[in-house]
């Protein structure tokens, strides 16, 4: 029996036999976390994604029968998504703005990926191209907060002004520009826009370079390709319909996005309360709601005309193929707009037949619309 135990445990047995051991344990370890894998279904991807104050759906516009998926986070993730605000893309991923964070997710399967905390009234955000950074406006803390999309962390502050309300953001290939878009009060009225360096020769910065006059209460923003490619600030004005006699009409201001020079700040007659402006897919038009409903605004010589008599607060156009045959496809540009009326309608309005051709029912009152 000594001489069975020493042949078994020599030098050259002992060696197989770790050996086998060692085996043993890296197959049942992979045998177990291969069945706690999650495998998410790739149910989206291409369409048109809706914000509401219940959660985020999915409409895939480009199917004639499809139908709306409704709270699409909360069924892949089994978790609830607090108060989401915006939507927008980059790559292959969905970024959400809620009340106090920013939640990254795969846009085709919706897993989440991460999240990003430390925002007092996070109001809207810039995929800064190139890099993995994004801007956040978080109105109540008076900031744009900048965050690192790999890391999903804030990495550094910058104060747009004492007692200033930032709104929005809009960016070109190398600057940012930050709408403040005031208070509610008559008395409060802010009339700048602050701009962001956030690089020089490829290098990552996040510099204020300077503080711009423009309207009242700027608060949202486009760059055309008018003006050799000027900023047009929309300001929305004061419109208050219990005290008229404070109404202020909103304005547009035109900027050169490389000096900052204001080139001018032009009334909108009898025009009240303008936001959300937005341009088409080739900057020859523009669009805006307003006390009154929704308004096309002419970027070269800024001459308005109404669209719709319905009172919206969330604008999004996109462009829509038409296949006839094997030869033809036409391309019609659609306006979607939700109403202030009935908050959880969305209409789809055909710009290039001035006619509305569809009605979107979702869950809960929309709150952004975005295209992916």
């Amino acid at each position: 029996g000594v001489y069975l135990a020493f042949f078994i445990f020599t030098p050259k047995n002992m060696r197989l036999f770790t050996f086998v051991i060692l085996l043993s344990i890296l197959l049942f370890s992979c045998k177990k976390d291969d069945s706690n894998v999650i495998v998410y279904e790739e149910r989206f991807g291409e369409g048109m994604y809706i914000i509401t104050d219940q959660g985020i759906s999915f409409y895939n516009y480009l199917d004639t029968t499809a139908e709306v998926i409704s709270q699409i986070y909360n069924f892949t993730n089994s978790a609830v998504i607090e108060n989401p605000k915006k939507i927008k893309f980059k790559g292959t991923k969905a970024y959400i703005l809620t009340d106090n964070s920013i939640i990254k997710t795969n846009v085709k399967t919706f897993e989440s990926l991460g999240i990003t905390r430390g925002f007092l009234n996070p109001v809207d955000f810039d995929l800064i191209r190139p890099g993995d950074r994004m801007f956040v406006i978080d109105r109540d803390d008076a900031k744009v907060k900048e965050v690192d999309l790999e890391r999903m962390e804030i990495v550094s502050e910058i104060e747009t002004g004492d007692s200033t309300r930032p709104i929005s953001i809009v960016s070109n290939s190398y600057r940012s520009f930050i709408m403040n878009g005031g208070q509610l009060a008559n008395y409060a009225k802010d009339s700048t826009i602050i701009v962001i360096e956030y690089r020089d020769d490829l290098v990552p910065l996040a510099n204020i370079i300077a503080s711009v006059e423009v309207g009242y209460n700027p608060n949202s923003a486009v760059i055309t390709t008018s003006g050799s490619g000027s900023l047009k600030v929309l300001c929305k004005g004061f419109y208050d319909p219990s005290m008229p006699s404070y109404n202020i009409e909103s304005s547009v201001s035109s900027i050169n996005q490389y000096t900052n020079e204001v080139y001018s700040t032009n009334i909108l007659s009898g025009i009240y309360n303008a936001q959300n402006l937005i341009r088409n897919w080739n900057n020859s038009k523009c669009y805006f709601t307003a006390e009154g409903g929704v308004y096309r605004l002419n970027p070269n010589n800024l001459n308005v005309s109404a669209v719709s008599s319905i009172n919206a607060s969330v604008i999004s156009t996109v462009v829509e193929a038409n296949v006839i045959n094997d030869s033809t496809t036409t391309y019609t540009e659609m306006l979607y707009m939700n109403d202030d009326n009935m908050p959880n309608y969305i209409y789809k309005y055909d710009l290039d037949q001035a006619v509305f051709v569809d009605t979107i029912i979702v869950d809960g009152n929309v709150r952004d619309i975005n295209f992916y």
